[in-house]
């Protein structure tokens, strides 16, 4: 049942709009009787066999009750509020019978028990940061940690650990040193006089400062393989990038350096005399591995262009063989920071050996698998002096003999 209400409907109207509308939706009158202010249809939809259903409107124009259809007929009442609001007068008083169908009553709730205010539990109070450790969890010795270390090394008894956990930290391995200072300030002397610009600059070189220092390095084995398209067969670019890797490839010695600048050049001079060259799109792929170091330290060591550890040479850490004169460098990188930063330089490896590849790099997709990294200490010695006024350092790998980079003067004659 649902009641409308300042609608002015007149109800003789209203029965025969619902008449038209429901024939139209296939629905069989079977009697209407009507009355001064209200009518009742009895109707039925389907077959022989369908029930018939009466529906009842009774009341004034702007008060009158629709009754006898039930309410999950959704279809009926669709099309008696349809021919309401067709003979209405005032249709913005239309308030459908969906909004007039009563919620359920709610059943009385037992009244509550006047209970105490609660006040909300106080939030808990922050960890105190924990302290720096000062003293060696093995041996008991006393140490200096500073903010800035993520992994610390006794020199007392070589435990190393992570700051953070305490944990020990087992791949820990290192390499002896095998040079004196002299040896390493020879090699040092060698170094400023390389270059055809620069003569006589050891002569001149006043040795300030000899100094060993173990520098920490996160080494991690990788594998890569690189799929790239591109275009080739318009001119040497691919050549010049090849010339631009082997120059800024910190790896390779100074021969392989020289053999590849001049295949590369070879390349590119071959490239210059081919005649009817037209452009082909291509596609490679290639796969290498790297043994990748990387110094684990946040502050750069500016001598250090690059340190190839050797493998070979690595022996579990010690401390008993680190000189108790020299200068020992915590961890600043933690193992995943170490990761992504040799994942960044592998990359850009990668995608500069493939421009070489082809004179125009269009795509350059890259996978670089990465395995356990290891700690590794080695031993570097600083060889400082100063030349003409100017101060300059220069880097000595002490287990190998090989300078590992630093200042010198452009160029020096005589």
């Amino acid at each position: 049942m649902a009641r409308y209400q300042g609608l002015g409907v007149d109800i003789k109207v209203l029965l025969e709009k619902l008449k038209s509308s429901m024939e139209k939706q296939g629905y069989k009158i079977e009697r209407v009787l009507t009355g001064e202010t209200s009518f009742l249809i009895e109707y039925k939809k389907g077959g022989m066999l369908a029930a018939k259903e009466t529906l009842s409107v009774k009341g004034v124009p702007d008060d009158f009750i629709v009754s006898g259809v039930r309410e999950d007929n959704q279809e009926a009442w669709f099309i008696i509020e349809d021919a309401i609001l067709a003979s209405a007068k005032n249709p913005q008083a239309f308030k459908s019978y969906t909004e007039q169908i009563p919620a359920p009553p709610t059943p009385p709730q037992p009244a509550a028990l006047a209970m105490p205010p609660q006040t909300a539990p106080p939030p808990p109070a922050p960890k105190p940061a924990q302290p720096l450790p000062t003293n060696c969890s093995r041996c008991g010795a006393p140490i200096t940690v500073t903010q800035e270390d993520l992994i610390f090394t006794c020199r007392y008894c070589g435990f190393t650990m992570t700051v953070a956990s305490r944990e020990e930290l087992k791949a820990h391995s290192m390499l002896e040193n095998r040079l004196l200072s002299q040896q390493a300030v020879d090699a040092a002397r060698k170094y400023m006089d390389k270059g055809i610009f620069r003569v006589g600059v050891s002569k001149d070189a006043q040795i300030t400062d000899v100094k060993l220092r173990y520098v920490p390095f996160w080494v991690c084995q990788a594998t890569t393989n690189t799929f790239l398209k591109g275009v080739t067969g318009t001119g040497a670019m691919g050549e010049i990038h090849q010339a631009q890797e082997a120059v800024s490839d910190k790896r390779s010695s100074g021969l392989a350096k020289f053999g590849k600048l001049i295949l590369a050049g070879a390349k590119a001079y071959a490239e210059t005399q081919q005649k009817d060259k037209s452009p082909r799109h291509v596609s490679y792929s290639f796969s290498n591995t790297y043994i990748w170091p990387t110094l684990a330290r946040r502050t750069m060591i500016s001598e250090i262009n690059y340190y190839d550890v050797p493998a070979a040479r690595k022996t579990p850490f010690d401390v008993g063989k680190v000189p108790q004169d020299a200068e020992f460098l915590n961890i600043e990188l933690n193992e995943e920071e170490a990761k992504a930063k040799i994942r960044t330089e592998i990359e850009a490896k990668e995608r500069l050996i493939a421009s070489g590849k082809v004179d125009t790099l269009e795509t350059c997709s890259v996978n670089v698998t990465l395995g356990e990294a290891e700690l590794v200490h080695a031993p570097v010695w600083f060889v400082h002096y100063t030349l003409k006024g100017e101060n300059y350092v220069i880097a000595v790998d002490g287990c190998e003999g090989k300078v590992l980079g630093g200042g010198r003067p452009l160029f020096s004659i005589g």
